[in-house]
């Protein structure tokens, strides 16, 4: 890991010298405290649901009949969160974080239950796209509370919790899945999850606020017109909203012409990749496609790396059921892996108070998930033991421990106070349509090589497999390009 000081970024002109923040108050103490109990719980459904999700989807495509759609089964979920994110970031800038929070989790928690009862695969792709639009509101929402209720000097301890959150689920959720599937069948996975999100969303809405002490003018803080920036009800609210919708759109239509092995399905895909691209330059910040340093490289390079590790972690379990042999069970053990050494390695870099280091985790965490993505792949290989995918889950998991909350710090410290919801949308939007076009790379090329006539429990042979996780290795690298645009910003500040 680079210990190399960075440059931090400087806006144009002389500015006064922000004051050193003082220790938090036992009161302030207390209230972040609780609310960072609350926000973990909800950060932990959504753990538990991804990793146990992840262990039980063979068993899903299996019992549905739906191995072509099996990818468009997580990228369905990427595709609308981004309508969720656009909506509670402009929702979350104009009103404050509690009532997107409350909204995500109701949509969250029917798309669970819709999932469980689902008699076809159709109709569970249809309810994980609701979950998408639920989880995507959460998590914008979630970072946007960071602003309002969370002082800063304690924002990376409590992004560490966040991370940390993974660990428990990590640990169990696999495992649990596993033995869930074995007693109660694939339902009982995403019927017993909404259980978890009552008692987080009630502790995390009595104690968040909807605007911090300082910008609030009934204590004391300045009134809207009086902070020298922009007001609160931005004037391009419509028109973001209006290109999420299309780009979610864009985005779910790609997913799903990536199933389809057809000319009109293929020209569908087309039209949808370019439809989402024109959507993404109009919603991302200027400079994001071209890797500017400053904040769209660190938007850039949160899209990317998040996308490949996504697309790796897809079709980790699948593999190892299908091609090695494993139970659902032990093949989760990759994701406890990764999932471990994400929250270790983000617990390390919540202990480095300055912000200036965060460029040099994330280049480091750029590289190591690729490595992770390369040996992922050699698992696909015949002849290739089942237990490399492990190893490689080692390196992803700690990568991103590294890079994903280290750009989001990035982000929260960058943005002005009165953009910070805009400014986390911005941050996952890259993620979601990056991730949502890399996954429907991915299903659609391992759909492609898929051998006509597949039974539910065939091997498929290792050449659909190989060019999924090619696919996340080529995204996977084009994170250490970003990556590596990080040093020394010179872009505007947004």
């Amino acid at each position: 890991m680079s210990s190399e000081p960075l440059t931090e970024p400087v806006p144009a002109g002389p500015a006064p010298a922000a004051p050193s923040p003082g220790p938090l108050s036992p009161a302030e103490n207390r209230r972040v405290r609780l609310l960072t109990v609350g926000a973990v719980a909800l950060v932990s459904l959504i753990a538990f649901e991804s990793l146990a999700v992840s262990t039980v989807m063979p068993a899903v495509a299996a019992a549905l009949d739906g191995l072509p759609l099996y990818a468009l089964g997580f990228g369905a979920t990427v595709a609308t969160s981004v309508v969720g994110m656009a909506v509670c970031g402009a929702w979350a800038d104009a009103r404050g974080p509690r009532r997107p929070i409350l909204a995500a989790v109701a949509l969250f928690t029917a798309g669970l239950l819709l999932a469980g009862l689902a008699p076809t695969m159709t109709v569970f792709v249809a309810a994980r796209a609701l979950q998408g639009l639920g989880g995507g509101m959460l998590i914008v929402a979630l970072y946007a509370m960071l602003g309002t209720s969370v002082p800063e000097p304690a924002r990376p301890r409590v992004l560490a919790a966040f991370s940390a959150a993974w660990v428990v689920p990590g640990l169990v959720g696999p495992s649990l899945a596993g033995l869930m599937l074995h007693l109660w069948g694939w339902r009982s996975v995403f019927l017993l999850v909404p259980a978890v999100a009552i008692p987080g969303a009630v502790l995390t809405l009595v104690t968040v606020r909807d605007r911090a002490p300082d910008d609030d003018p009934t204590q004391g803080g300045p009134a809207d017109g009086d902070r020298g920036g922009p007001p609160r009800r931005s004037a391009g609210v419509g028109r973001r909203i209006a290109l999420a919708t299309v780009a979610g759109t864009g985005a779910t239509v790609l997913q799903l012409a990536g199933s389809r092995d057809s000319a009109p399905w293929r020209a569908g895909a087309v039209l949808a990749l370019v439809v989402v691209l024109a959507a993404a330059v109009r919603m991302l910040p200027a400079g994001t496609f071209r890797l500017v340093r400053g904040v769209p490289s660190v938007v850039a390079l949160r899209g990317l790396i998040a996308a490949g590790f996504a697309a790796g972690e897809t079709f980790v379990p699948l593999v190892l059921v299908r091609e090695h042999g494993w139970s659902p069970t032990r093949a989760g053990l990759a994701l406890t892996v990764g999932a471990v050494t994400w929250a270790a390695f983000s617990f390390r870099q919540g202990r480095v108070p300055e912000v200036d280091r965060r460029y040099g985790f994330a280049r480091t965490g750029s590289v190591s998930v690729a490595i992770g993505l390369v040996v992922a792949l050699t698992c696909a290989l015949p002849g290739a033991p089942g237990w490399l995918a492990v190893l490689a889950w080692a390196f992803a998991g700690a990568g991103m421990g590294l890079a994903y909350a280290s750009t989001s710090l990035l982000t929260l410290h960058l943005a002005a106070p009165e953009r910070r919801g805009e400014a986390s949308a911005d941050l996952t939007t890259s993620e979601a349509l990056t991730t949502a076009v890399a996954l429907a790379a991915a299903g659609a090329v391992f759909a492609a090589l898929l051998p006509r006539g597949l039974g539910p429990d065939d091997p498929a042979g290792p050449a659909p497999y190989l060019a999924a996780f090619g696919v996340a290795v080529v995204v996977g690298l084009g994170s250490v390009v970003a990556a590596r645009r990080l040093r020394t910003p010179s872009a505007p500040q947004r």
